[in-house]
């Protein structure tokens, strides 16, 4: 009986995995030896690849960073934009309320200048 439950078990698992085990997919051999010729790639090939993947890596950094420095430029540029607008805003109120003080100087003045000349 024992017999016939474990049967059903494996006998529903595809012939992929291991020990009957669902989960569990076969792995590659770790043995270079013991793989297939075709998949098998000499120890400088396999170095170039690393070579190659490093080097795409690296440029993909680059790529990233450039792009990023061009963004900060972007976003440093309408920042100073802004702040010399507030700047120019500050002087012209600024401007302004000293010439209406000067304004109001030379009004006195011109008073005192009047109440002199009548006397």
């Amino acid at each position: 009986m024992a017999e016939a439950i474990s049967h059903k078990v494996h006998q529903g698992t595809p012939q992929t995995r291991v020990s009957g085990r669902v989960w569990k997919t076969p792995k590659n051999p770790t043995n270079r030896t013991m793989m297939a010729k075709s998949l098998r790639r000499s120890h400088a090939q396999r170095m170039q690849a690393q070579r190659d993947q490093k080097a795409l890596k690296q440029l993909e950094q680059e790529l990233r960073d450039e792009k990023e420095a061009e963004k900060a430029a972007h976003r440093n540029k309408i920042i100073e934009r802004r702040k010399k607008h507030e700047e120019k805003v500050q002087r012209e109120l600024f401007e302004a309320k000293m010439s209406e003080r000067k304004r109001m100087r030379m009004k006195r003045k011109e008073l005192r200048q009047r109440a002199h000349a009548k006397h």
